[in-house]
């Protein structure tokens, strides 16, 4: 528990140090978030949170990580992500150009460390679901999922670093109970790394004068250490939990990014197309203020890992567990679609409002 503190420290102050360092060349080398119609910010904000994380990352992995096989592919795979997600932060990349970056960057996750999903648990009661040969291509898919899951949660102040927070506490506090050895250095380091990121974030630092955005590059980073750890805990002799106790971890964006996508189909659009349709921007047109929802949103992720710590420490049936969570997503999209019937009424309403008074 010590070495853990200890280790979270020392990359809070290594994340500290990066971003004081990297927001002054971030604004003079132009890596700003600029405000338009999706982005509603003030004044333009530097993208280094992530770059931040990820040298605290790299930094303190050298001081405290072995480096065997599996952790250089991690380190290698997460270093193409942050470039990958950099260069879209200077450049807005193509959604498909996108993908395929971060299928050959999973690809090197599942072949290259030889680390992917071969079962589900038991799903249906009748023994351990195997994926067989089919579970590298699920895998990349589960990889793909996870990064944008994440990556489209980046809206608001502390949303994503809060998520991944309770994400990155849950997977501990199970290998804190569990009688397997899962090494939770990773974790610590991670924890360290973004609490120093929402310091800056959140604007609390000097009236937010220092204030940072994450940016894709930090975004991309989470989602696919995440599901790197998810797959190291749920797979294997070192597995700490079910499948499905993972999918709980990472519950609310992945209904959010799931909801999303089915609806943009729904309506005929291309389910990558950037919009003002997940969950933040739903309590946004009800009038909350930001810093409330980022609270609330947190707050269910929260419960919803408590929910599967839960499902884990108590062994409730998979099953059981799998039917609640399709349970759950079918009512947050049915409540989605209503929303979004409304807020396109409401912007109908006021495009007309605003042709009549000209």
């Amino acid at each position: 528990m010590l070495s853990s503190v200890l280790i979270a420290i020392i990359a809070f102050t290594a994340s500290f140090c990066c971003v004081m360092t990297f927001r002054p060349l971030a604004i003079t080398f132009g890596l700003v978030d600029r405000p338009c119609p999706r982005k509603q910010h003030s004044g333009n904000v530097p993208l280094v949170g992530g770059l931040a994380v990820y040298a605290a990352m790299a930094f303190s992995s050298f001081l405290f990580i072995p480096f065997d096989t599996s952790y250089k592919i991690y380190l290698i795979s997460t270093s193409f992500m942050v470039l990958i997600g950099t260069l879209d932060d200077f450049y807005d990349l193509n959604a498909g150009l996108r993908l395929i970056a971060q299928f050959l960057i999973a690809s090197l996750m599942v072949f290259g460390a030889d680390l992917y999903i071969t079962n589900l648990g038991n799903l249906i009661g009748t023994g351990t679901l195997e994926l067989g040969f089919f579970g590298p291509v699920f895998t990349l898919l589960a990889v793909v999922t996870a990064i944008n899951a994440f990556n489209m949660m980046d809206g608001l102040d502390g949303l994503v670093g809060s998520l991944s927070v309770n994400t990155f506490v849950a997977i501990g506090l199970l290998a804190s109970l569990s009688n397997t050895s899962f090494n939770t250095d990773l974790l610590a380091i991670f924890l360290g790394a973004i609490f120093a990121f929402l310091f800056f974030n959140c604007g609390r630092f000097k009236g937010g004068k220092y204030k940072i955005f994450m940016g894709d590059a930090g975004s991309m980073l989470v989602g696919l250490t995440i599901i790197w750890l998810v797959s190291v805990s749920s797979q294997g002799e070192q597995a700490i939990m079910n499948p499905i106790t993972a999918v709980w971890f990472i519950a609310i964006p992945l209904i959010d990014m799931f909801s999303v996508m089915f609806r943009r189909i729904m309506v005929g659009n291309s389910p990558l197309q950037a919009g003002r349709d997940h969950i933040h921007h739903v309590f946004l047109f009800h009038g909350f203020s930001k810093s409330k929802i980022t609270l609330i949103i947190s707050a269910l992720s929260a419960l919803l890992c408590a929910l599967g710590l839960f499902s884990e420490l108590q062994n409730i049936d998979e099953g059981i567990m799998a039917g609640l969570f399709i349970v759950l997503f079918c009512l947050y999209h049915g409540v989605m679609i209503k929303q979004d019937k409304k807020m396109k009424i409401s912007k109908s309403l006021n495009v007309t409002e605003f042709k009549n008074a000209y």
